[in-house]
């Protein structure tokens, strides 16, 4: 069970007879689901809508990430300006970054006590490599701290300068799911959570062999969208230390509870709790032959073990302290890295944000709701909008460039700790990786 969990009460929701006639039917009982459910009654609170979760709200992704409401994005605007113009390009940015509000707003107004608190986000250099990239990739609204400023936030071993943005929060996403989800069910939202709905070639829902009929469709469920070249899996573990006495905070800083992350290739976040805990996440889980998405590449004890080690490396003052809690998830890749947000008039899909989905799958619901209920917004012209990615490779191509990427970029690390520059090996890597 996530730290997320252990700390959530988890209401049934039973929901509705499916058998009746819906306006729309979202499968997926996720962020993406949840918010395009609540955008949708934004535009309408008349619709009548259902949500099908195979398992329980929030059991994917979104109740087991790293609690970060950033204003990410999965690729860089070099990558964007190749299809879209800079206003476009901006008006994403910011879209991204009021999103964090409106999250935190949403919470305050519902009341969901899910310790929202928006402390920004600190990305520390910890060699020279690390460093110079940390300079030369500095994004709008982002400042770069030297090693002084940044001891001043974060105390981590070996940190020679970090860079941070104002544009991120810390969040409990099982409270927030849940809280969104209770929100929805008083507003006229069915939920049928343990209930499983397949789709047909030509976008319909099946319960069992029964259609559900729907004006519109949408598929909600990335990374369970599994055994597909349009997408894969990739897997993200964490743990969670104890609660931590006052006196390590002394020590080791974070005291606006700041998420943050070391500066490497092999991706880390983190953030402190409300409850005084350090989360601490990063992937390394082997890719499945075929995108085939299993739970037991989220319990992989070798990663979690890797993670306690570098958390007591970042903060030696943690080899006193137990870690309690150990989890992990799937988040879904394109093969270029972007998200997806697609609607034909009857039949929507969205997804793809590749780690960065608290905040991106709520304007990506948005920008859902607006296609469905036939709006054109600015949100209907970010780059996500009806955009549809290259296919993966076959096996075993596939197979043999993922793994060898997440085993080279823990490689280009180590070549970065031993050079203090930027690596090569990471440069050669672009053509296997997307970015």
């Amino acid at each position: 069970m996530s730290l997320w969990w252990s700390l959530t009460d988890h209401p049934k929701f039973e929901g509705a007879s499916l058998d009746q006639q819906w306006d729309v039917v979202i499968v997926g009982g996720g962020f993406s689901g949840l918010w395009t459910a609540h955008h949708l009654l934004s535009h309408d609170s008349h619709l009548k809508i259902a949500v099908i979760e195979q398992s329980t709200v929030g059991s994917g992704a979104s109740g087991r990430n790293g609690g970060w409401a950033s204003a990410l994005y999965p690729i860089d605007d070099a990558k964007m300006l190749k299809h879209f113009s800079q206003e476009i390009i901006d008006s994403l940015h910011h879209q991204l970054r009021s999103s964090i509000d409106e999250i935190g707003a949403f919470a305050t107004k519902e009341k969901i006590d899910c310790d929202f608190h928006k402390g920004g986000s600190l990305v520390v250099a910890r060699n020279g490599g690390q460093l110079e990239r940390l300079k030369n990739s500095l994004e709008e609204g982002s400042t770069f701290l030297d090693a002084q400023e940044t001891q001043s936030r974060i105390r981590m071993n070996g940190a020679l300068g970090s860079s941070f943005t104002p544009d991120c929060a810390a969040i409990n996403p099982a409270t927030l799911i849940v809280g969104l989800a209770m929100s929805l069910e008083r507003r006229g939202v069915s939920i049928v959570e343990n209930t499983r709905a397949e789709f047909s070639k030509d976008g319909k829902v099946y319960v069992g062999d029964k259609r559900i009929k729907a004006k519109a469709v949408v598929r909600a469920i990335e990374a369970y969208h599994a055994n597909s070249r349009e997408q894969l899996p990739i897997y993200s573990l964490m743990v969670a230390t104890e609660p931590l006495p006052d006196h390590i905070f002394e020590e080791i800083g974070i005291h606006n509870r700041e998420t943050f992350a070391e500066g490497a290739h092999l991706v880390t976040y983190a953030q402190r709790t409300a409850e005084n805990r350090l989360a601490i996440g990063g992937r390394g889980a082997p890719y499945i032959w075929g995108s085939r998405r299993r739970d037991s590449n989220e319990l992989v004890k070798d990663i979690h073990e890797q993670l306690r080690i570098m958390s007591r490396t970042w903060f030696p003052a943690l080899r006193e302290f137990e870690f309690t809690h150990a989890w992990g998830g799937a988040v879904a890749v394109t093969r270029d890295w972007a998200a997806y947000v697609r609607f034909d008039g009857s039949y929507g899909e969205l997804g793809g944000y590749a780690g960065d989905g608290v905040t991106l799958s709520y304007l990506a619901a948005a920008a859902m709701a607006d296609l469905v209920t036939q709006k054109e917004t600015i949100r209907t012209a970010l780059p996500f909008a009806q955009w549809r990615s290259p296919l993966w490779e076959r096996e075993p191509l596939r197979w043999l460039g993922v793994n060898a990427a997440i085993k080279l970029s823990g490689a280009s690390d180590v070549e970065e700790r031993i050079t203090q520059r930027p690596s090569v090996l990471m440069k050669l890597l672009a053509p296997i990786t997307g970015q």
